[in-house]
C-alpha cells in the first residue's frame, strides 16, 4: 500500500517532495497527486514532531531557545509567474515543506540559583565563549570553574571577558550587575563581554544552548551590558504550549495517513474497476 511508504520511511518521497519540490505523480507511478499532497503533510507533520519533541526535553535547560518550524510550499513558486499569478495550465496543487527549522530567541524567565558565578543578560546579546572548533555564543549563564582555573560554562568552554579568557586563580567569584567579576577581596579579575548580532536568524545552533555565528555576521560588543547576579535565563519554552501543539500535529498527522489510505484505496478500486 502507498500509505505505508511513510511508515517504513519517508525518505525518498521527502527528497523529491521536501527537498527539491519538483515530484511528478504522472512519472513516478506510485500514487495520484492528492496521495503526493499528504504524504508531503505527513513528512512534514513528522519533522515538526521532532522539533516538538527537541523543545519539551529541554524544557529545563538553562539559555535554551526553542525551534520552530518554518512552512512553505514546494511548488509554489514554480506555479507563478514574476509577477505572482497563476501560469496558465499550472497544477491547482502545492506540496508543504518544512525542511527549515528556526529559532525563536525571547527571552527566558529570570530562575535565581544563589550561585555567585551565575548571571542573566538583561536585554538583547549573547555571553562569547571559546569552544574547542572556536568561538560561540550562548544565552546560558550558569557558569563555573573548569580545570584551567577558568570561568567557563558547565561542559567547560571558557568563558571570554573584555580581554579573553577570565582567570579565578582561588576558585571564588561573584559577578556584579555590570559585569564586573570580583575576587574575594573585592579584586577585580575581568568582565563579562556581551556580543550583540545584527540579526539572530543567521546564527547556527549546535547543541541545545550553543549558536555558531556566519563568517560574514555583522556583530558589535556592547559597550555597557546590565547582568542579574546569582540568576540564570531559563529555557523560552513554554511546556503547555508546546504539548497543544504536540496534540495538535498528532491530530493532523493521522489526517494525513488517512487521506493517503483513502486516496490508496480508491486506486485500487479504479484498477480492479478495469480489469
Amino acid at each position: 500500500m502507498a500509505w505505508r511508504l511513510l511508515l517504513e520511511g519517508a525518505g525518498p518521497i521527502a527528497s523529491r517532495i521536501g527537498a527539491r519540490g519538483d515530484a511528478d505523480p504522472s512519472r513516478t507511478g506510485i500514487m495520484g497527486s492528492n496521495g503526493y499532497v499528504s504524504t508531503s503533510g505527513a513528512t512534514a507533520r513528522l519533522r515538526d514532531l521532532d522539533v516538538v519533541a527537541n523543545n519539551l526535553a529541554n524544557v529545563g535547560t538553562p539559555g535554551f531557545k526553542r525551534s520552530e518550524s518554518i512552512f512553505r510550499a514546494v511548488l509554489e513558486a514554480s506555479l507563478r509567474d514574476a509577477a505572482g499569478r497563476p501560469q496558465a495550465g499550472a497544477p491547482a496543487t502545492a506540496f508543504v515543506s518544512t525542511d527549515l527549522v528556526g529559532t525563536d530567541f525571547a527571552s527566558g524567565s529570570a530562575e535565581h540559583t544563589g550561585s555567585p558565578l551565575h548571571a542573566m543578560i538583561e536585554g538583547p546579546g549573547f555571553f562569547e565563549v571559546e569552544a574547542e572548533t572556536g568561538l560561540r555564543y550562548t544565552r546560558a549563564g550558569n557558569f563555573s570553574v573548569n580545570r584551567l582555573g577558568q570561568l567557563a560554562l558547565p561542559s567547560g568552554e571558557a568563558v571570554q571577558g573584555n580581554e579573553g579568557p577570565i582567570a579565578i586563580p582561588d576558585g571564588f567569584a561573584r559577578i556584579e550587575p555590570g559585569g564586573e567579576i570580583l575576587d574575594a577581596n573585592g579584586g577585580l579579575l575581568g568582565r563579562l563581554k556581551v556580543v550583540e548580532f545584527d540579526d539572530v536568524q543567521s546564527l547556527q545552533r549546535e547543541g541545545q544552548s550553543l549558536f555558531r555565528a556566519p563568517e560574514d555576521a555583522e556583530s558589535e560588543v556592547v559597550d555597557q551590558p546590565r547582568f542579574t547576579p546569582m540568576s540564570v535565563e531559563g529555557s523560552n519554552v513554554q511546556a503547555a504550549d508546546e504539548l497543544a501543539i504536540l496534540v495538535m500535529l498528532q491530530r493532523a498527522f493521522e489526517t494525513n495517513l488517512r487521506a493517503m489510505q483513502v486516496d490508496d484505496e480508491s486506486t485500487q478500486r479504479l484498477i480492479e474497476g478495469i480489469r
